[in-house]
């Protein structure tokens, strides 16, 4: 293991002073860097196998350790007294543990991250349980809508095709699925179906439609949105976190706009037709914004709480100090509140995605002790 360079530092601290003879010039075919075995202590005890000794010192360096281990054996059996073999070989020993050896190949093995783990989202079951719950409350909505624009006489008429519908809307979700389906691409299809039955919802007011005309452009707004966020989770592939801060921008951008515009004294029209502007507006826009920004959804719902909590203030604090006939000045404060609630929730959540920066450790089984007892090593990269 990574014992090796320090036993040998030692090893090499403890050797003799050099001897006039060896200030001769080193043997032939010996390079200048090359690591040599330590002498054994001069004694009348020389051992005789002291050419096994430096293969086996150089079978351990290499990392050679079964045949370091072998030849060391075999110096101890010579020499029972050599002062270096018996630790060498039980380094060497420890190090061919099955433990020491995993915990060796993990350490010494790069990290190397696969291109899948590189992706920002993997195809879950939950992206695709969630779309279909989705889909099949659009289904079950697109049916009885259907019914309602066919002038249904009947109530199990309404029955049946709000069961058909939503029978297809989870037949659909679930087979062209099949592939797989992360939670951004479940939520960017999910989201353009909730903004197409408000888009329809508003477009009501907005264009002064009723009757069948009404019903037909709910449904229409409902499927070409829908449609919209398949080709945005098709081609664009967002993550959740994306999805999520181009939902919050849609929505604050509105409620901003709202809060201001409800100062004036305008037509009902003209304030759903700008707000549906607004809204659009602002849909893109962070739509756009998002795609350079590695956001989680959990960081979003902060920043959300944050808007919610500043107009919360902002309202509280004008309620407070002022007559409560002024609304106009009570709007203004909450949209005020809103924004410095939003600003400050993004200032405070920076750090909220960022790694964890605690170090990976391992523990596991190794020999250790002058008598090969069994422990746990725990290692780890600083």
């Amino acid at each position: 293991m990574l014992l090796a360079p320090f036993v040998l530092a030692v090893l090499v601290a403890a050797q003799p002073a050099p001897s006039s003879q060896e200030g001769a010039a080193p043997p032939a075919g010996a390079s200048p860097g090359t690591v040599s075995a330590p002498p054994l202590v001069a004694s009348d005890e020389a051992c005789a196998a002291e050419s096994d000794y430096a293969a086996g010192f150089d079978a351990l360096v290499l990392g050679r350790d079964a045949e370091a281990l072998e030849l060391l054996e075999r110096v101890m059996r010579v020499c029972p007294q050599h002062p270096y073999a018996p630790e060498l070989a039980r380094l060497a020993r420890t190090r061919l543990e099955p433990g020491a050896r995993l915990a060796q190949d993990t350490l010494a093995r790069p990290v190397v991250m696969p291109s899948e783990a590189v992706s920002k989202e993997q195809p879950s079951q939950g992206a695709r349980a969630s779309l279909t719950v989705v889909q099949t409350m659009h289904g079950v909505t697109q049916g009885i809508l259907l019914c309602a624009i066919s002038s249904c006489q009947d109530a199990r008429a309404y029955v049946a095709l709000s069961l058909l519908g939503g029978g297809a809307g989870a037949a659909i979700s679930l087979l062209t699925t099949r592939s797989g389906l992360t939670q951004g691409q479940a939520a960017a299809i999910n989201s353009g179906t909730v903004w197409g039955f408000g888009y329809g919802l508003a477009s009501m007011g907005s264009l002064d439609l009723d009757g069948d005309k009404s019903t037909g452009m709910v449904m229409a707004a409902a499927l070409g949105f829908t449609g919209a966020g398949i080709l945005v989770a098709e081609f664009a592939r967002p993550t959740a976190g994306q999805v999520s801060l181009t939902n919050s921008g849609g929505l604050w951008a509105g409620v901003v706009a709202g809060l201001l515009m409800a100062t004036q004294n305008g037509e009902t029209r003209d304030f759903i037709g700008i707000e549906q502007g607004v809204v659009g507006a602002g849909l893109l826009t962070f739509a756009l914004v998002s795609r350079n920004l590695d956001i989680s959804r959990g960081r979003v719902l902060l920043i959300d709480a944050g808007g919610i909590l500043g107009g919360l203030v902002g309202l509280s604090a004008l309620f407070l100090s002022l007559n409560t006939d002024n609304g106009d000045a009570l709007l203004v404060g909450t949209a005020v509140g809103v924004l410095a609630g939003l600003g400050t929730a993004t200032f405070l959540t920076r750090d909220f995605d960022a790694p964890d920066n605690t170090p990976a450790v391992s523990v596991v089984p190794a020999a250790m002790g002058r008598h090969g007892g069994m422990g746990l090593a725990v290692l780890g990269q600083f």
